[in-house]
């Protein structure tokens, strides 16, 4: 099929006219036109169903739709599957990024697994007004996942092939807009900074597709995670101004950030290890004196994850937010890649098992070289999420002549 952008008429440039219709033509927020009836701006959301009654969503902190050649920002993988809907003639392609803070808060206080559903109402029934209720059929697919898993084993699942979903809203006591049903679920890897999937969705008897490449910042209450959240909100309108500040705000941030992880990662293992290399005990202060603090390896592991969580606010309480941060994620990473050492066969990730049995090793069956092995990966892995993540927007958001 012939793929071509929705809806933004072409407009012819003019050197003398503002280039606000040339950069329409490029990105446009995904978040200004919202649905009527069900007040979200009309792109896919993540949230919980909740069991039908008060939906939980993840905050939206920005949407770009891109309107110059769309197709070409989707994946080899996603192209394929739009291949085989020859129905298919217009399709929108958005990245979106989400704050799952607050969702991940409200799962842990209710003692829910980290599964989320996937919610096109928006998109799908985009002129529904007030108190109006609507139905229909999806075609859904989720790939080139990191940290996000399919669901193959339940009906309600989204998978790498396209799977039918329903869609409904109702309402509720004449006055609530309610969607449902409980479907399209994935499950997301509870330790993971960030994580990013890619969906495609194909309403019934429709020619109109989306694809959304969904980026998920899974804790922003410590410093250098909100602050990366911060630099997603820069976003708000799309305008090649705000792109660019975001861009260049989004890579300030990610670099504080590693810089921070890596300094936890040199002092750690160096403790683990038996070195320790200046006053900062990292290695990275010239002229240093020398060290003179704690060399209990156990002490000094403690003492820099409270130093990742000394920037959270003081209202902060565990019952009230209850979702591991970032100190606690880096915590069980450690732990779920001990035990994956341990373990033999098949397991999934983020799994309880092999984290219970990883928290043994750590704690009484490893060796200071195994801990400060285990340490160096995890947060390896971490700081290659987040310098992926800037990569990422800027190629997305490249802008000719500026970016590229």
């Amino acid at each position: 099929p012939a793929f071509h952008s929705s809806p933004t008429p072409a407009v012819p440039f003019h050197p003398l006219r503002s280039t606000a219709a040339h950069e329409q033509q490029m990105f446009r927020s995904g978040l200004e036109k919202v649905c009527p009836g069900l007040k979200l701006g009309c792109v896919p959301h993540i949230g919980h169903f909740n069991d039908g009654q008060d939906y939980k969503l993840a905050r939206t902190l920005a949407a770009v739709q891109f309107m110059k050649e769309p197709h070409e920002k989707i994946p080899p993988e996603g192209f394929d599957l739009l291949m085989r809907r020859d129905s298919v003639m217009d399709v929108e392609v958005y990245v979106a990024l989400y704050d799952m803070q607050d969702l991940r808060d409200w799962l842990y206080k209710k003692r829910q697994p980290y599964v989320v559903n996937l919610l096109f109402h928006a998109w799908v029934f985009n002129q529904l007004p007030y108190r109006k209720e609507a139905d229909g059929e999806i075609e859904v697919a989720i790939f080139g996942s990191s940290g996000v898993f399919p669901v193959s084993e339940d009906s309600r699942g989204l998978v790498k092939g396209l799977r039918k979903f329903s869609q409904n809203v109702w309402v509720k006591d004449k006055i609530y807009m309610c969607m449902g049903p409980d479907t399209a679920v994935c499950r997301v890897d509870r330790h993971r900074l960030v994580c990013s999937f890619w969906s495609l969705c194909i309403p019934a008897g429709e020619e109109r597709a989306v694809v959304t490449k969904h980026v998920l910042i899974n804790e922003t209450h410590t410093h250098i995670s909100r602050e990366i959240g911060n630099a997603c909100l820069e976003l708000s309108d799309s305008s090649v101004a705000n792109v660019l500040n975001h861009l260049q705000k989004l890579l300030q941030s990610v670099q504080n950030a590693t810089h921070r992880l890596s300094r936890l990662m040199a002092r750690c293992e160096g403790a683990f290890e038996g070195i320790f290399l200046d006053a900062r005990g990292d290695g990275t202060q010239a002229n240093a004196a020398p060290y003179r603090g704690s060399t209990d390896p156990m002490e000094v592991w403690e003492e820099q994850l409270n130093l990742l969580d000394r920037s959270v606010g003081e209202g902060h309480t565990a019952s009230e937010r209850p979702a591991p941060l970032l100190s606690e994620m880096i915590r069980k990473r450690v732990y779920e890649d001990l035990g994956k050492k341990r373990r033999g066969g098949k397991f999934p990730a983020d799994d309880d098992e092999t984290i219970g049995l990883g928290e043994k090793v750590f704690l009484t069956g490893s060796t200071g070289a195994d801990k400060a092995q285990a340490l160096h990966r995890v947060l390896i892995e971490c700081i290659t999420d987040l310098e992926r993540l800037a990569e990422g927007q800027a190629e997305m958001l490249s802008v000719e002549g500026v970016t590229a």
